[in-house]
């Protein structure tokens, strides 16, 4: 299966300069460390951290807040979210950490009774009853600390109900142990199972193509799903990144600037039972409008595609995203075929080992908008500058789909309650051998025809381009 390593440089810009970087890594002379760094991919994690980008391409984010100082308290209103956001290491050292320090303090609770009671000073003595037995240092009275909490029950040591405090703190530590493990096991769950653990099961290609498709430049990412359950009402919609300056002077670094991307023809609703294709077309409501192959030197922009649907296992909701530079676009190429039907086993092949490759399409050199100024001059070469820029703002005319109907069969009128009365209103009677005024009296009469029946009835028709005699002809 080809890909862009195999296509030849044919005026199309391609960028490989990060790869070919990695591959020529001074690690990567020695054999047994380039093999454990190629199956860690240190490689990959490298340019990752190279690549100048918003978001990286698992979906992170690499903003970096500061000046919070007079905000931390805000994340102890939010405890429980800001313990989930936690990095494992944290998490981890959070869950070992809190029982610990309520084994030391029962520990440390069950040591003062003891010392209160005096029974450090009676050890080995068999006529003293002490709080607790077989208990006569702090090592001891830890061990019995998590015994109680824990409900181990070694069998050595137990209370006795007749010291004060006794059964007082057997309840209250039983009590707040019950209430730690619900706290730190609900904690912990919540951790393993988190929606956006989900995204690591759905693949996006790494790099976003630039071609033709339907007679227009339009951007294809490629996204698929390797889970056999997949998510529910998903859709998508992407955001592109570029800085922006008003009218009034004002620079605006990070714009935002919404990017629709529709799947096949489902518009932006998705169905992953295979990898689809996404695809956002240029035109002039595109913030791509202006963008070409040539300012990848001189631009800075970066796209993000979010999916968003609903886990069909656990019924969460999840948004998966990544993250496209300008240089990792591919102007003129096309996804490669992953597809493959299976005539021996009657079933469809997925690939997934090609879902990244890609093949030379076309040559692009120019924008959405310079292709656009092109085929205008090639149509209308006499418009001069203050014509084209009329032609330009003028809005396009957009059609609307609508339900096909077949027109070898005339569409029935309802029933009238004169037959012998005409759906037009009585016109004066001419006589004239002129064959110009027949024809405008004929189209007359067509035209009251036409408007009567619609008023009167009305039904679905596609023919945005049928003439008014073509239909009145059917009316007749």
């Amino acid at each position: 299966m080809p890909n862009t390593k195999d296509v030849p440089e044919v005026g199309t810009i391609y960028l490989y300069d990060e790869q070919q970087a990695a591959s020529k890594s001074r690690w990567n002379k020695i054999p047994f460390v380039s093999f454990f760094r190629r199956k860690l991919k240190l490689d990959e994690k490298e340019l990752e951290d190279k690549r100048q980008a918003i978001m990286k391409k698992n979906g992170k984010y690499r903003v970096r807040y500061s000046g919070l100082n007079g905000y931390r308290q805000k994340y102890l209103h939010d405890i429980y979210i800001s313990m989930i956001d936690l990095k494992w290491r944290y998490a981890f050292a959070l869950f070992f950490n809190v029982y610990l320090l309520s084994f030391l303090f029962f520990g440390v609770m069950w040591w003062i009774i003891a010392y209160n009671h005096g029974d450090f000073d009676h050890v080995n003595d068999p006529r003293w009853e002490p709080c607790v037995s077989d208990v006569y240092s702090f090592p001891r009275c830890l061990l019995f600390s998590i015994e109680t909490q824990t409900t181990i029950g070694y069998g050595v040591a137990y209370p006795n109900t007749d010291c004060d405090g006794t059964l007082f703190m057997v309840y209250l530590q039983i009590t707040i142990g019950i209430l730690l493990d619900n706290l730190l096991l609900g904690f912990m769950f919540v951790k393993f199972a988190q929606p956006k653990r989900r995204q690591k099961t759905i693949l996006f290609s790494k790099n976003a193509c630039i071609t033709y498709h339907e007679k227009e430049l339009a951007i294809q990412i490629r996204v698929g799903d390797i889970r056999k359950s997949h998510l529910l009402a998903a859709q998508v919609h992407g955001v592109l990144i570029r800085r922006h300056v008003t009218d009034e002077g004002v620079n605006y670094p990070l714009y935002m600037k919404k990017v629709d991307f529709t799947a096949d023809d489902m518009d932006d609703t998705i169905v992953l039972m295979w990898p689809m294709i996404l695809s956002h077309k240029i035109t002039e409501d595109s913030p791509f409008y202006d963008i070409k192959p040539a300012d990848l030197t001189n631009e800075k922009y970066e796209l993000i595609v979010f999916i968003e649907g609903t886990i069909e296992t656990t019924g969460e909701f999840c948004q998966v995203r990544t993250s496209y530079t300008p240089r990792e676009f591919l102007w003129g190429h096309r996804f490669d075929r992953i597809e493959e039907f299976d005539s021996g086993n009657g079933r469809w092949e997925i690939d997934f080992a090609g879902f990244n490759d890609v093949v030379y399409a076309t040559n692009i050199r120019h924008s959405a908008r310079e292709l656009a100024s092109f085929r205008r001059r090639k149509y209308f070469p006499t418009l001069n500058q203050k014509q084209e820029e009329t032609y330009e703002k003028t809005p396009t005319i957009q059609t609307k789909n609508m339900k096909t109907v077949s027109y070898e069969v005339p569409p029935t009128l309802p029933p009238r309650d004169d037959e012998t009365s005409s759906i037009m209103p009585s016109l004066p009677e001419t006589e004239t051998d002129d064959e110009s005024s027949s024809i405008v009296s004929t189209d007359t009469v067509l035209e009251h025809k036409l408007r009567k029946a619609e008023s009167n009835m009305s039904f679905e028709t596609a023919a945005d381009g049928v003439s008014l005699n073509e239909t009145s002809r059917y009316l007749w």
